[in-house]
């Protein structure tokens, strides 16, 4: 803690220092403006200065990203959570030999009116052969989080 407090201290001599030999050097024309008007200007240079601007998302939007994953294992199971509109969505499991993969298709209209469906898969590195794949249980919950349980093999 005392390393932080020290670091802000300096940080803090630094800035005060800079700030002085600004003003005390009148042969400049540095004129200081707030913060908050460069953070405008830059702000109101970069949005012109963009070509072809990509639409601005204030709203947060799963379908532009990957879904959060977690995966949990205990003596006697894994537990994967997957961050999934499953109420919406087809969700298939698919088991390989290096891992697992849940897959959810997600359709959308086109312009022509014509539904188009893709399947979007996401790997997991899972040691299947250790697990009861058969005994697998799935479920979706009410606050979009698609739940995998799946038991593992007895050691002999």
């Amino acid at each position: 803690m005392s390393d932080f407090e020290e670091a802000l201290r300096n940080i803090d001599v630094f800035c005060k220092v800079l700030v002085k030999k600004l003003v005390d050097n009148e042969d400049s024309n540095i004129v200081v403006e707030p913060i908050e008007k460069l953070l405008y200007r830059k702000n109101i240079i970069d949005t012109q200065a963009e070509p072809n601007p990509s639409p601005e998302h204030l709203i947060h939007l799963p379908q532009a990203e990957e879904p959060l994953v977690d995966i949990f294992e205990d003596n006697n199971s894994i537990k994967v959570l997957m961050q999934c509109r499953c109420k919406d969505q087809k969700v298939t499991l698919h088991t390989a030999k290096d891992g697992l993969e849940i897959c959810k298709t997600e359709c959308h209209t086109a312009t022509d009116g014509q539904e188009i469906c893709t399947d979007k898969c996401q790997k997991l590195d899972v040691p299947v052969e250790r697990l009861q794949i058969e005994n697998m249980a799935a479920k979706c919950s009410k606050n979009a989080v698609f739940e995998v349980n799946i038991p593992k093999t007895k050691p002999m």
